[in-house]
């Protein structure tokens, strides 16, 4: 008797969550405008990265300004 080899079942792709994001995506995931990040970003409320010439937010970054509590009244 021959061994059948069965095949898997497919796979989703797995979907790979980024490190950082791009200004407009940050701003999206923030439902700010891109002019409040930057702002905030001046402000260094926000971490932000060169390389190059793009800015990238780490979404850890976004994830802790979230939940840090907000101390301007």
């Amino acid at each position: 008797m021959i061994p059948t080899i069965t095949p898997k079942p497919e796979t989703a792709e797995r979907q790979i969550e980024p490190l950082a994001v791009n200004s407009r995506d940050a701003a999206k995931i923030l439902s700010i405008s891109e002019r409040t990040l930057f702002k905030l970003t001046k402000e260094g409320k926000i971490a932000c990265r060169k390389i190059g010439w793009r800015s990238l937010y780490p979404v850890a970054a976004l994830k802790a300004f979230l939940e840090t509590p907000d101390t301007e009244n």
